[in-house]
C-alpha cells in the first residue's frame, strides 16, 4: 500500500482514538475541558491530516455531553476539521494523480470558458444575495430577542459562506454588526473568500472553467 495512504488511515485512526480519550477523560476531569493548551494540541490532529477522524468524533461523541466542548456547538473545531479535510484531500488527489492542473502563468492566462464563467457568476451572485440576507435577518430576530427559534445556526451561516457566499456575508457582518466579536466568523469569512477563489483557478487550470 502506498505510503501517503497509510499516513492518512493511521493519523486518522489515532486523532479518532485520541478525541475519544480527550471525550471520557473530559467526563471524569471537567477541568481538561476548559484548558486552552489541551484544545491546542487537538488541534494539531486535523493539521496533520486527521481531518477525517475528527470529524467522525464530532459526528458520533458530540451528542453524548453537552457539556464538553466536543458538541455540535462547537462551529470552531467543525470549521477547522472540514476545512482541513478538503484541504487534505486536494492534496491527496494530486498525489494520486486524480488532479493534474496545468501550473504556471500560461495555465493561469489561457481561455476560459465564458458560458461557464457566466453560470458561476450568477451562482455567485445568488449565493451572496442569500447569504447577505440569512445575516442580516439572523441580525434582525437576536436584536429584537423573541422567539430564539426563529435564529438561524452558526453552522448555517458558515455553510453559505463556504459554498461561496463568503462576500455577502462578509459585507452584511460588519454592515449591522453581527458575529464580529466570533474569531471563527471574523477570519473564516476572509479565508472562505480566498478558498472559493482558489478553487475557481484550481478548476480552470485543470480545464473544467
Amino acid at each position: 500500500m502506498d505510503p501517503f495512504l497509510l499516513y492518512l488511515i493511521a493519523v486518522n485512526a489515532a486523532t479518532f482514538v485520541v478525541f475519544a480519550i480527550d471525550y471520557l477523560l473530559c467526563l471524569k476531569f471537567p477541568a481538561l475541558d476548559n484548558m486552552a493548551a489541551n484544545s491546542l494540541i487537538l488541534d494539531i490532529f486535523p493539521l496533520a491530516g486527521g481531518a477525517a477522524g475528527m470529524l467522525l468524533a464530532l459526528f458520533l461523541l458530540g451528542g453524548l455531553g453537552r457539556g464538553h466542548r466536543m458538541n455540535k456547538d462547537n462551529i470552531a473545531w467543525w470549521l477547522l476539521a472540514i476545512v482541513c479535510l478538503i484541504a487534505w484531500g486536494l492534496i491527496a488527489a494530486a498525489k494520486f494523480g486524480l488532479l493534474s492542473p496545468k501550473i504556471g502563468i500560461d495555465g493561469l492566462l489561457s481561455r476560459w470558458d465564458t458560458g461557464k464563467l457566466g453560470v458561476l457568476a450568477v451562482y455567485l451572485a445568488a449565493v451572496n444575495i442569500v447569504t447577505f440576507i440569512a445575516f442580516v435577518w439572523d441580525k434582525h430576530v437576536a436584536k429584537n430577542g423573541n422567539n430564539p427559534s426563529r435564529r438561524l445556526p452558526e453552522a448555517r451561516l458558515l455553510a453559505l459562506c463556504l459554498i461561496g457566499g463568503s462576500i455577502g456575508g462578509l459585507v452584511a457582518m460588519y454592515a449591522v454588526r453581527h458575529k464580529t466579536a466570533k474569531w471563527y466568523f471574523a477570519w473564516g469569512l476572509p479565508f472562505f473568500i480566498v478558498f472559493d477563489a482558489a478553487v475557481v483557478i484550481y478548476a480552470h487550470l485543470v480545464g473544467t472553467i
